[in-house]
């Protein structure tokens, strides 16, 4: 009956947002990768057969029991000046598994100047979000889970907060070559606003993802379709806003955005290669990041994103690095720590000295 419950309330809410539009709002530090591997893959984690802890903040769906005990941190930049920091538990319940985790970001220090020009000194900027999240299996290989959190904003005098919740869900197919997953996330309001303005939204945010894995290859294909509360999500109807003359010296007409242009900007792709065991490489795309970041002059690589994993020292270690403008990076590092692995080599350096003292 409790899963059934968890089920039923997971589905009308779907329903029932998924007739409002977003795609803005306030507390965008909620749409910050807090793995290294989401950066990688252009910000996106919704389904994936890992035992990686930190992917269960990208979708409460994926935490499960691998996880439990398990804790991992993460830092990086997001912007030169803009440093992030991230933490991540998981444990296991009676009838659920659990996790809490706690994001940071800092914006450093800037001068500040009245409405007449004169300094007034130095001002900081900062953000930071915590929740808890649980996940339970409803039916084999497929599983449920529901995050709640509160995210608190100071930028210099001014200050907001607001409480959230994601819902997510993940399938596994018996031989893992497929899994899928859906997210519902920042569902919430701003329960203080920012002096002197009014309350705006959460920016909420549909996704749903693929991730194939095909036999006898050391490759996983992972597809994502984000923001699908929304179908237009062009800065503007038009590509071309015109103001342009041609070479007869007649206006350039503006040209609407097609369904194609459209519909790509709701997909980011990612890819990751195993070279071995402990080694694997990380590739990502995300055509709306390219479209809004780019500049006509120098497209560089904005919208892709890379890195890598390997294992060292029983530790995980995961690099991503993501391109918002031409040259300039964010870039974070995550560490996956399980206890349970330095438990195994104490036994074991325990079990051989016993050995050695019965000889």
């Amino acid at each position: 009956m409790q899963k059934r419950t968890w089920l039923f309330g997971w589905a009308m809410t779907a329903f029932s947002l998924f007739a409002q539009t977003g795609g803005t709002g306030v507390f965008r530090m909620l749409d910050v990768p807090l793995h290294s591997r989401a950066l990688a893959w252009s910000g996106y984690l919704v389904t994936q057969p890992h035992g990686d802890v930190l992917q269960s903040v990208s979708n409460p769906g994926l935490l499960n029991p691998v996880h439990a005990k398990k804790f991992a941190l993460s830092a990086g930049s997001v912007l030169p000046t803009v440093k992030s920091a991230n933490a991540v538990g998981a444990w296991q319940g009676r009838r659920a598994m659990w996790m809490a985790y706690a994001q940071h970001l800092d914006y450093g220090s800037m001068d500040a100047f009245d409405a007449g020009g004169n300094p007034q000194g130095t001002v900081s900027a900062n953000e930071t979000q915590v929740g808890v999240g649980a996940s339970v299996l409803v039916a084999p290989r497929f599983r449920v889970g529901a995050q709640l959190g509160m995210v608190y904003s100071v930028l210099g005098p001014y200050v907001s907060n607001g409480v959230f919740a994601n819902l997510g869900c993940n399938y596994i197919m018996r031989d893992s070559v497929l899994s899928w997953g859906m997210l519902l996330k920042n569902m919430g309001a701003q329960i203080v606003s920012y002096r002197d303005a009014g309350r705006e939204s959460m920016p909420f945010n549909i996704q749903t993802a693929i991730s194939i894995s095909p036999k006898h290859m050391p490759l996983r294909f992972h597809l994502t379709a984000h923001s699908l509360q929304r179908w237009d999500l062009t800065y503007d109807q038009y590509l071309d806003n015109g103001g342009q003359i041609d070479l007869n010296g007649k206006p350039v007409v503006p040209t609407e955005a097609g369904f194609g242009a459209k519909l790509t900007r709701h997909l980011a792709v990612g890819t990751e290669l195993a070279l071995g065991q402990n080694l694997s490489l990380l590739v990502g795309y995300s055509h709306q990041r390219r479209m809004e970041m780019a500049t006509s002059e120098r497209r560089g690589t904005s919208g892709f994103g890379w890195g890598m994993k390997f294992r060292m020292a029983k530790i995980d270690i995961t690099y991503g690095s993501a391109s918002y403008f031409p040259g300039q990076n964010s870039n974070q590092f995550s560490l996956v720590i399980d206890p349970a692995r330095f438990a195994k080599k104490r036994q074991l350096i325990s079990n051989t000295h016993k050995g050695v003292s019965a000889l």
